[in-house]
């Protein structure tokens, strides 16, 4: 057997450390921000500049037909990633947000609300921005699925109709800002507190 170098073994409790790139809460975190509401974003988007691009003064013919169809399930798609943007924020990445320290721990790191909450400067992150983050993206994905309703129910209507293309772009665009609105506030919450 060949004796080990005083090096290897100090090399040994470097190698036992965890070496993982990404921790499972923070793979959630950047499902939740990133895929899917970024997704929602992305859909968001499509699906406005759709009903304006495809809105028809005619009447409903053969094309419209088909363009409503592709639109009508552009915005279910919409409000099925922005449900799952909800629904995975709400119930995977937000319980390990609100975590709660045990008594005596000094290094906040994992406890990401109670960190927010110890510095006087970031305290509104938590009172203001996280209360909106709760709240604000039910609002959005009850609005993209009363849209998605709209243009199933309705198809090559949506299209021609000027009044109701102007109550589902308007609904579209709250939503749009109210997501956008939501995604920067989880850009400075994360950025402060990153779940790890």
């Amino acid at each position: 057997m060949i004796p080990a170098s005083p090096g290897v073994a100090e090399l040994e409790p470097a190698l036992a450390m965890d070496t993982r790139l990404f921790s499972e809460r923070s793979i959630w975190t950047m499902v939740h921000g990133i895929v899917l509401g970024g997704g929602a974003l992305m859909a968001l988007s499509a699906a406005l500049f759709s009903l304006h691009a495809m809105r028809t003064v005619d009447g409903p013919d053969g094309a419209a037909r088909q363009e409503s169809r592709s639109l009508g399930w552009l915005t279910v798609a919409l409000a099925v990633v922005l449900w799952a943007a909800v629904l995975v924020g709400t119930y995977i990445s937000f319980p390990p947000y609100r975590a709660t320290p045990p008594e005596g721990v000094t290094d906040l790191a994992r406890y990401p609300r109670s960190l927010i909450q110890s510095n006087p400067g970031t305290v509104w992150l938590h009172s203001f921005a996280m209360e909106i983050k709760e709240h604000v993206p039910w609002i959005a994905a009850m609005l993209a699925t009363a849209v998605a309703f709209i243009a199933l129910r309705y198809r090559s209507a949506l299209l021609s109709d000027a009044r109701l293309r102007r109550m589902a772009t308007m609904l579209l665009t709250i939503c749009l800002v109210l997501v956008a609105a939501v995604a920067l506030l989880g850009t400075f919450i994360n950025k402060v507190a990153p779940l790890d």
